[in-house]
């Protein structure tokens, strides 16, 4: 009985064996169930290099008014929210009683240097006239003689009458400027994006705008460029723009300028630590602009330069922890080859170590796809 069953399990055994090779006989040899594999070899093809920076939607000329003590008390704000404006156009409108008596003073001390100047001069009439009178009695000479120390200390009076009416007539100027001053403008042609009036009563540190203008449809994309990503951007380059919320679009933009020396508040911060400093770039969009606000995120993809380089479609290649690799096909089997890639995009990885021309590349391997499988192209 023993032996009966000795038996039994060997040929139990030599089933199951026999039964696995007639399944791996009759399974597809491709990568992927039964789908044919496509081969191919490396090609030279212009690809793109390009800086990935995430950025914001801006206006690309604003104006932010603040509340400014100095000039007195703000007495009236000329615009609502929605307001197109114009340059030039009167935003605010302040009062300083102060500025007022001043230049109140400053009218009467004009008066008073004209006043004493026109007392001067007659003086120096009456001197010629006493002048003619004495030249008469005792001679042209000896009349200039007595009558030269009176003659010099008037004209030392009036110049020095002419020099006060100069310092008024320059103080009036000034002001007049500061008067000016009081009545604030608009410096761009756009749309008055906010007012908030309390923003003038406000005691804090972080102190809000009375009034911000933008023009909605003058927008710009807005970042920070790493001091090694700013030695390969240029003002002039295509930048290719996408949201993560406005799904499905792109846009089409310019470095429209890249900053020479580092975003100042950035810089500030990074005194006296080890923080990397950042430069400013900003991108021009052109053609219909995005549905966003400004304060939307977008990512800019920044074409920096394009070359010639040996190429795979990118979905032939794979990553396995921090190495790509990818399958070629040898004596009707997948051999997995390990390779230096360089610069990626949407359809294509550039090859820089691995292959040569004459490999044959599974340009479609499936998860299935193993070193050493034997597949059929």
């Amino acid at each position: 009985m023993k032996k009966v069953w000795i038996g039994i399990g060997i040929a139990v055994i030599v089933a199951l064996f026999v039964g696995i090779n007639i399944y791996r006989s009759a399974a597809p040899t491709s990568g992927s169930a039964g789908k044919e594999i496509q081969t191919g070899s490396v090609e030279e093809n212009e690809i793109s290099s390009t800086v990935m920076v995430p950025g914001t939607l801006k206006f690309s000329n604003e104006q932010y008014v603040f509340y400014e003590a100095d000039k007195g008390t703000l007495e009236d704000i000329k615009v609502k929210e929605g307001d197109k404006v114009k340059k030039g156009t009167p935003l605010v409108t302040y009062t300083n009683e102060q500025l007022s008596l001043e230049k109140e003073q400053n009218q009467l001390t004009s008066e008073s240097n004209r006043l004493q100047i026109d007392q001067i001069q007659e003086k120096l009439k009456a001197l010629d006239s006493k002048e003619r009178e004495l030249e008469k009695q005792v001679g042209k000479k000896e009349a200039e003689k007595q009558i030269e120390s009176e003659r010099t200390e008037l004209q030392m009076q009036k110049k020095t009458a002419e020099i006060e009416l100069k310092q008024t007539e320059l103080q009036r100027q000034s002001l007049a400027n500061r008067v000016s001053d009081l009545e604030v403008k608009s410096e761009i042609e756009g749309t008055v994006i906010s007012v908030n009036q309390e923003a003038a009563s406000k005691k804090s540190d972080i102190q809000e705008p009375v009034i911000h203008i933008g023009n909605p449809k003058d927008l710009v994309v807005s970042g920070k460029l790493s001091e090694y990503d700013t030695l390969k951007v240029k003002k002039g380059q295509k930048v290719t723009l996408t949201s993560d919320v406005i799904q499905g679009k792109t846009w089409k933009g310019t470095v429209s300028a890249v900053g020479l020396v580092p975003d100042q508040q950035e810089s500030a911060a990074a005194q006296g630590t080890e923080q990397a400093v950042q430069y400013p770039l900003q991108v021009k969009i052109k053609g219909n602009l995005p549905e966003g606000k400004p304060g939307f995120k977008f990512i800019m993809n920044i074409e920096t330069d394009k070359r010639k380089a040996n190429t795979l479609p990118s979905k032939a290649v794979k990553k396995e922890d921090d190495q790509y690799y990818v399958y070629t096909v040898k004596d009707g089997k997948a051999k997995r080859v390990n390779v230096k890639i360089g610069e990626v995009t949407d359809d294509l990885t550039e090859i820089k170590e691995g292959l040569t021309q004459d490999d044959q590349v599974i340009l479609n391997p499936s998860d299935q796809v193993t070193d050493g499988m034997e597949v059929k192209s």
